[in-house]
């Protein structure tokens, strides 16, 4: 088989899974990451599958994944929480003006990314103790961190022309 053609099968398959993966109920940056993940681990792999034999294992291991992010993040909900609302039931730096837009956005949160913010933020804890504590690559984090930051930005601005 052409390594070219291969990597174009390899590329169609890995689009198909990452709609996937977005209509099966994950956001589309954590199909992004799977679905990279999966590429990573075939590449570590060494190996060159079949195209007939390709496909299931791309599918089989990004479920995988899958599942592993969404049992990690049920698992931390209760925890994380009630960590938040004992945290941020008592945001006083803030006037009440940014509260509001700050506590506006916090509740478009997913659990995870709850868990990023007290974590990081209200319990000093590092990228690498996160990474730790998650089961998952400092880069990830620090990704995830640099695109919750943005998130909330955004958010609050929202939050700010509607008010």
């Amino acid at each position: 088989m052409i390594i070219s053609k291969y990597e174009q099968i390899l590329m169609t398959y890995a689009l198909e899974i990452q709609r996937y993966l977005i209509k099966t109920g994950a956001n589309p940056a954590d199909a992004q990451d799977i679905v990279q993940d999966v590429l990573v681990k075939l590449i570590q792999a060494d190996i060159v599958l079949a195209s007939d034999k390709l496909r299931p294992w791309l599918y089989r291991v990004a479920l995988s994944r899958f599942y592993d992010l969404y049992r990690r993040e049920k698992r931390y909900r209760a925890l994380l929480s009630e960590q938040f609302y004992l945290i941020y039931g008592n945001v006083v730096d803030l006037d009440d003006d940014r509260s509001w837009q700050l506590e506006k956005a916090l509740q478009a949160l997913t659990d995870y990314q709850l868990g990023l913010v007290t974590l990081y933020y209200e319990e000093d804890k590092s990228v690498k103790a996160i990474s730790e504590i998650y089961q998952i690559s400092e880069a990830k984090v620090k990704t995830d961190l640099y695109r919750l930051r943005q998130q909330l930005k955004q958010e609050m601005e929202q939050n700010d022309a509607t008010r």
